[in-house]
C-alpha cells in the first residue's frame, strides 16, 4: 500500500520506514554471502541495473531488463493507473518514461507540456504533469529533491530535481547507457546518501549550482560528482563550483579517479571508496 493510503487508514498509529533497494555495499555483502565473486568493476553493473534484490537471481542482462520492466509496469498499472481511473494511461506512461530517463536533469513542466504538444499532438497542462509526478513519488518510483539557496541558506520549496529510486528504473527508460553521463552518477550518489541517513538538497548559488548539500544531525557538507577528472578544465570546473560558497562546511568532489586530487581545502574522494564505506563524509 502507498504511504498516503496507510496514513489515511491508520491516522496517528503509523511510523513510516522507507525500504530502499540494495546499496552497492549491500550488493557486495550479498555476493559474499552467496559465494559469488565480487570485484569493484561491478560498479558499472550496479550503475546500469541498480539494486532490486531479485534482479540478482538473473545471470543475463535480457532477463534482468525483463524483470525490472515487469516490476515497473506492475507499479504503474497496479499502484497508479488502477487506483486513478481518470488518468490517461498512455500520457502517464510517456511522461513517467521521460522523467525517469532524465533523472537529475533540469526539470520544467512547461517544457514537457510543450514537447508533448509538438510531438504527440496532444495538449497537457503543467498542473497535470505535477499531479503525475506526485503519484510517481507516492509509488516510490522517484524522489523529489528540493533546491537549497546557498546564499540565503534556505530551502527553495517550489524548485525540485527528481532522481530514480533505483538505477534500473532509469536504465529501462533510456535508449542508451553512457557511463560518463554525470546524471547517472549523481542519481547513484543521491541514493547512497539516503541510505547513509542524510537529508539531501541540491545547492543553488546566485550564479551556479552544487550537486548536493548533505545534512545529518544538524551538520552539513557540499558535494560535486564527476565521472573522471581527466583534464585541467574538468578539475577547474568541479572544484571551482564551490568558489561562490563562503560557508566553511566540508566540500567534496567525488569521482572514479584513483589518484587523490584534493587541493585548496576541498577533498577529492573515490566513488567506490565512498559507496563501500571505506571513507566517510565529514560534517560540520
Amino acid at each position: 500500500m502507498l504511504s498516503s493510503e496507510l496514513a489515511t487508514l491508520l491516522t496517528g498509529r503509523t511510523v513510516e520506514f522507507e525500504i530502499l533497494p540494495f546499496s552497492f555495499c549491500e550488493m557486495k555483502e550479498f555476493y559474499e554471502l552467496n559465494n559469488r565473486p565480487f570485484s569493484e568493476d561491478l560498479i558499472y553493473d550496479y550503475l546500469k541495473w541498480g539494486g532490486f534484490p531479485l534482479r540478482f537471481d538473473f545471470s543475463d542482462e535480457a532477463s534482468v531488463k525483463r524483470y525490472i520492466s515487469n516490476l515497473y509496469e506492475g507499479i504503474i498499472n497496479r499502484d497508479i493507473i488502477k487506483k486513478n481511473t481518470r488518468i490517461d494511461k498512455k500520457v502517464f506512461k510517456d511522461i513517467s518514461l521521460y522523467i525517469l530517463a532524465n533523472s537529475g536533469k533540469e526539470f520544467s513542466a512547461d517544457n514537457i507540456a510543450e514537447y508533448y504538444s509538438q510531438n504527440a499532438g496532444k495538449e497537457i497542462s503543467s498542473r497535470t504533469i505535477y499531479n503525475y509526478l506526485d503519484k510517481m513519488k507516492k509509488a516510490y518510483l522517484l524522489h523529489g529533491v528540493t533546491r537549497y539557496n546557498l546564499v540565503g541558506k534556505a530551502s527553495l520549496g517550489n524548485r525540485e530535481k527528481y532522481y530514480a529510486t533505483d538505477m534500473g528504473l532509469r536504465t529501462i527508460n533510456t535508449n542508451t547507457i553512457n557511463y560518463e553521463d554525470t546524471f547517472f552518477l549523481e542519481n547513484m550518489i543521491y541514493n547512497e546518501l539516503l541510505v547513509q541517513g542524510f537529508t539531501v538538497f541540491t545547492g543553488k548559488t546566485y550564479k551556479s549550482e552544487v550537486d548536493f548539500v548533505a545534512i545529518k544531525d544538524g551538520k552539513k557538507c557540499f558535494i560535486q560528482v564527476a565521472y573522471l577528472l581527466a583534464s585541467q578544465s574538468t578539475i577547474d570546473r568541479e572544484f571551482g563550483a564551490f568558489s561562490p560558497i563562503t560557508d566553511a562546511s566540508p566540500k567534496y568532489v567525488l569521482s572514479l579517479d584513483r589518484i587523490d586530487l584534493s587541493h585548496n581545502g576541498i577533498v577529492h574522494m573515490n566513488i567506490v571508496d565512498f559507496l563501500l564505506h571505506r571513507k566517510q563524509l565529514a560534517l560540520t
